[in-house]
């Protein structure tokens, strides 16, 4: 079945996980990945160009005179070189044109480090089920990764143990609030990262725009929903190696998003102390807090969350990986 669904992503370091990331999604039923390098000199980008089924677009002159034309453009200009976020806007309105000229009905942005997940494995068929309503907007709860070795290589392939949604845990019970307060790995905030999830827009959608990286609008009442049976699974800083590029990509990026937002009222403590224990530049005081903060190996551990519905085990992705 054909999906007429395809995906927006920036992409950075990502070599490790680009093939599958491609593959994974192509063989659940979307038809076509745009991907936006941030570094015009990745080394993925010639591997890319050479894909069917594959738009890459390097970040350059090019990429950047398309970027002034866009109505998003003004409000996110000043902030291009310094915060991705304000790219990976811009990037999704250029891709939304782009889709449109394909004939393309749907899009989903999600970052290279994410995977699309339909339990029964049928992109296609949930896309083709959202062309029979007047939903406009769609938004999918996400999973965080949690990793269960110090280096996973290709994480897709080998991390199967998240973090669940809100959506899909109860309220916890006083001993799953003191797991979760003994558990480095979880407290304070459960996730490290988003856990508002990331979302789809129905292209043919009059006025819609990208708002920032998790969601779409239009002026005025519009349809959206929620699926309940779809979601995003986050490999966040999933390996050792993943986790150290991540940061030191970073560099010393500032304690608020955009000069306003604050990160650690927005998302929790974790990404500036992860920025600070990698920017010490000492590789063995950012493993200890890999291990600590980031990696669960303590199987008895991970059995206690999964049964107080804390953690859940997905291998869907590998299994659909390793039969590719």
């Amino acid at each position: 079945m054909t999906s007429h669904a395809a995906i927006v992503t920036t992409l950075r370091d990502s070599a490790a996980v680009i093939e599958s990331f491609v593959a994974y999604h192509r063989a659940i039923g979307f038809d076509h990945i745009f991907l936006f390098f941030d570094d015009p000199a990745d080394p993925s980008l010639g591997w890319a160009r050479a894909q069917p089924h594959v738009t890459a677009i390097p970040r350059d002159g090019a990429l950047r005179e398309a970027w002034s034309k866009l109505s998003r453009y003004d409000e996110n200009a000043a902030h291009t070189e310094r915060e991705v976020m304000a790219r990976q806007v811009l990037n999704v309105q250029h891709a939304m044109n782009l889709a449109r000229a394909k004939g393309l009905k749907w899009l989903l942005h999600i970052d290279a480090d994410e995977l699309f997940y339909a339990p029964d494995g049928d992109a296609a068929a949930h896309f083709a089920w959202l062309e029979t309503t007047p939903i406009e907007t769609v938004s999918y709860a996400n999973f965080e990764a949690v990793p269960e070795t110090e280096e996973t290589g290709d994480f897709f392939r080998a991390v199967t143990l998240f973090k669940k949604p809100k959506l899909l845990r109860a309220p916890p019970s006083a001993d799953a609030k003191a797991l979760i307060d003994r558990s480095g790995q979880l407290a304070p905030n459960f996730f490290h990262f988003y856990d508002n999830g990331k979302s789809a827009v129905r292209l043919n959608a009059e006025g819609m725009l990208p708002k920032g990286v998790h969601s779409f609008v239009r002026p005025g009442k519009y349809a959206s929903a929620q699926s309940p049976q779809q979601f995003i699974l986050h490999y966040a800083c999933c390996g050792f190696e993943a986790f150290w590029q991540k940061y030191q990509t970073l560099g010393h990026f500032a304690d608020q998003w955009w000069n306003k937002y604050d990160i650690v009222a927005s998302i929790g403590p974790f990404h500036l102390q992860a920025r600070d224990a990698v920017m010490t530049g000492d590789v063995e005081q950012a493993r200890r807090f890999y291990r600590e903060r980031v990696m669960i190996d303590d199987s008895e551990l991970v059995a206690a969350l999964m049964r107080h519905n804390l953690l859940a085990r997905i291998d869907a992705p590998q299994k659909i990986l390793a039969a590719l």
